[in-house]
């Protein structure tokens, strides 16, 4: 459960229809069931996904001519056709929820399924002979987004955007939205990739569409030029509206609004400034690299040292969180350069913080981290820059921590957050402290407090309307998700991570061992498997994740010894009470009782050292299994007790379950059959609600 903070983050008709003889509106689209030609079948469907869905949209190119020269050969080709189509999504999971015509349209609860969809439906409707009305193409899109369904059909914006972006596609092409391509980074099948179209302009959507076309082996390439409106908008158009949403903090639309105009003109120092927060904050890491890094060439060249000083740092950062050491550290000697001999400034307190950073994560140098942290806040008082003070309050606090002074630490993490929540500091500090705030308390396993920072800060969140918690933000904030049973937004959520973090390898790595967590709870252990491979293959450790899952194959040994080579070279004493739980149920699975005390006792004292419910918890659960091992079964009975409350407190269902499945076992067991019988009805329910019923 628990996950080591080290770092500084921040960051898928029926064959007998009448055929259509006239020339389809280009405005009928599925998303909105306009039919000039035809009424749309809405079909009967006993489940549609919910929440953030994935759209696919199809529509035959050329059928009006086709159905004039050949109507008799129309009608067997549109049999075919529909059967290909429909028996492509549904087979993936997907829901038909409108066809009108010759265009279906379907959701799917995940991206992947979606777009193996498209790619099966492409490559069988190639594959067949369409003799007299061939080619027989397709135009595709897909799109992500939450939307309405009521009574078997969808409404909202997301399908609105989908159909535009059918309509500028050609037949055989698949295109492709941001949002989509986010969630399917790192996740595409074999053979598959994505190019990029760039931005443009759907027909009456208020902000243009960042689009990529699907290529794939099996696939055609090469088409003509979106019909798109992208010529229609003029750079000042563009320009402007960048800006605009750069000042509402609408990342997107200024990531999108700002990369269009850069189409068309050169974009000066400021808006490249603004281009490489958008990016940034709406994951799009290399592009804000990108814009970074000319911003920097410009500023330079103004002569304005001190902006230029600034970008210089947040490159250093950015290549540090992608283990680019050299790149980092000369940005770092160019920013210095800038700084050098120019007294206290912002750049100086942003570098002093980043030399703070360095030295406690890459050199493990603790005194002189915190002598630097210190300078830091100091830097920030005498400025008057709330922003600075607050990082430097932040990162003592989170060095403390580490080095077990948890509660001096921690009450600096918290006022460092009163300032973050309460508008006064800026948009790269609020999100930096919030994320360091999430990993400090995952970390000691301090999830009540997680939780309420994370709803103080919702009103900071809401202000950042695409994306507020870019990478590894999302990556811990979706672990106080799946622990609160929402195992499909937080699968959503690390996807999105993954995504967002490409070059950042550990990190995904991070993201993708969250993804095997949730997939070891609901019992899909290949999946599992899967996802904790991936994330060692990105430098990440999967632990306690695959002893957990080696347990679970009934491979004791696998799990004892990944566990304890885990514990050699004496790791930081919070770092071990992230494998101490499992290393205490293998001995105990193992007969080895006098380890399990021994790792218990220790275990023990961390959870008391960082007042944690939930280690405290956890420490209870694993002294009552102890204690059933010794044949000590009330012992154990109030040790469940008191685990159910801890887990019901944190409002953990998982944990709650499992402590009450093993609890009312020992009820029965000891002849409180109606306690017990209660007990273990609850559990199951819960079960039953995550989708694990009757797992533990």
């Amino acid at each position: 459960m628990f996950q080591p903070a080290s770092i500084d983050v921040s960051m898928p008709m029926g064959a007998g229809r009448a055929p259509i003889r006239m020339e389809k509106s280009r405005q009928r689209r599925c998303a909105v069931a306009i039919a000039t030609v035809s009424t749309p079948t809405r079909l009967a469907m006993t489940a549609f996904p919910s929440g953030t869905v994935t759209f696919l949209f199809t529509d035959l190119e050329g059928s009006t001519r086709r159905w004039e020269d050949h109507p008799d050969v129309m009608k067997e080709a549109m049999a075919r056709h529909d059967s290909i189509v429909r028996t492509s999504i549904e087979s993936r999971g997907g829901a038909v929820f409108t066809t009108a015509g010759d265009e279906f349209c379907s959701a799917f609860s995940e991206p992947t399924r979606a777009l193996d969809a498209a790619i099966g439906i492409q490559v069988a409707l190639e594959a067949e002979q369409w003799g007299a009305v061939a080619p027989f193409r397709l135009r595709m899109a897909l799109h992500s987004g939450n939307a309405d369904e009521r009574d078997g059909d969808y409404f909202g914006q997301p399908l609105n955007r989908c159909a535009r972006l059918l309509s500028i596609g050609h037949g055989g092409q698949v295109l492709m939205s941001a949002a989509t391509a986010h969630l399917l980074a790192g996740l595409l099948p074999s053979g598959a990739d994505l190019e990029d179209l760039g931005a443009h302009v759907l027909k009456d959507m208020d902000r243009p569409e960042h689009v990529f076309q699907v290529l794939h082996p099996d696939l055609p390439s090469a088409f003509p030029r979106l019909k798109s409106a992208r010529a229609g908008l003029d750079a000042a158009d563009l320009l402007a509206e960048g800006r605009q949403a750069h000042a509402a903090r609408q990342w997107e639309s200024c990531f999108v609004s700002l990369t269009s105009a850069g189409g068309f003109i050169e974009l000066d120092s400021e808006d490249l400034q603004r281009l490489g927060e958008a990016a940034y904050w709406s994951g799009h890491p290399n592009e804000a690299v990108a814009a970074k890094e000319r911003a920097y060439g410009k500023l330079t060249r103004e002569g304005k040292t001190e902006a230029a000083a600034l970008i210089a740092l947040d490159l250093a950062f950015l290549y540090k969180y992608r283990l680019a050491a050299a790149i980092s550290k000369a940005w770092i000697a160019r920013a210095e350069q800038l700084v050098h001999g120019s007294g206290p400034s912002q750049a100086y307190g942003y570098l002093v913080r980043w030399k703070s950073v360095f030295a406690f994560e890459s050199e493990g140098h603790v005194e002189e981290a915190l002598a630097l942290a210190d300078e830091t806040i100091a830097v920030g008082v005498a400025l008057g820059d709330r922003s600075i003070e607050a990082l430097g309050l932040m990162d003592k606090g989170r060095f403390l921590v580490a080095t077990g002074r948890v509660d001096e630490g921690m009450l600096l993490v918290d006022e460092s957050m009163v300032a973050a929540v309460s508008g006064e500091l800026n948009a790269d500090a609020t999100g930096r402290n919030y994320c360091n705030m999430l990993a400090v308390c995952d970390q000691i396993g301090d999830y009540e407090r997680a939780r309420e920072w994370n709803d103080a800060a919702e009103g900071w969140c809401e202000q950042h309307s695409d994306s507020s918690y870019p990478g590894i933000c999302r990556v811990y904030r979706a672990e106080l998700k799946w622990l609160r049973g929402d195992w499909d937004a937080a699968a959503e959520d690390l996807r999105r991570a993954a995504g967002e973090l490409v070059g950042y390898t550990p990190i995904i790595g991070a993201a993708l061992y969250q993804i095997g967590k949730v997939d070891l709870r609901a019992g899909r252990l290949e999946d599992a498997a899967t996802h904790f491979r991936s994330a060692h293959e990105h430098g990440f450790t999967p632990l306690p994740g695959m002893a957990q899952l080696r347990m679970a194959e009934g491979d004791l040994d696998a799990a004892e010894e990944l566990l304890l080579d885990a514990l050699l070279g004496d790791p930081p004493t919070l770092e071990r009470a992230r494998f101490l739980p499992t290393l205490i149920d293998t001995q105990i699975a193992l007969d080895n009782l006098d380890g399990a005390r021994r790792y218990l006792a220790e275990f023990t004292e961390i959870a008391q050292l960082c007042h944690s419910t939930a280690m405290l918890s956890e420490v209870a659960d694993r002294r009552a299994a102890l204690a059933v091992a010794e044949g000590r079964v009330q012992e154990a009975i109030g040790d469940l007790q008191e685990a159910v409350r801890g887990w019901t407190r944190l409002q953990m269902p998982f944990e709650v379950a499992q402590s009450r499945l093993r609890l009312g076992r020992l009820l029965r067991a000891s002849g409180r059959e109606a306690a017990g019988t209660m007990e273990l009805e609850a559990a199951h329910s819960t079960l039953e609600r995550l989708g694990v019923a009757g797992a533990e």
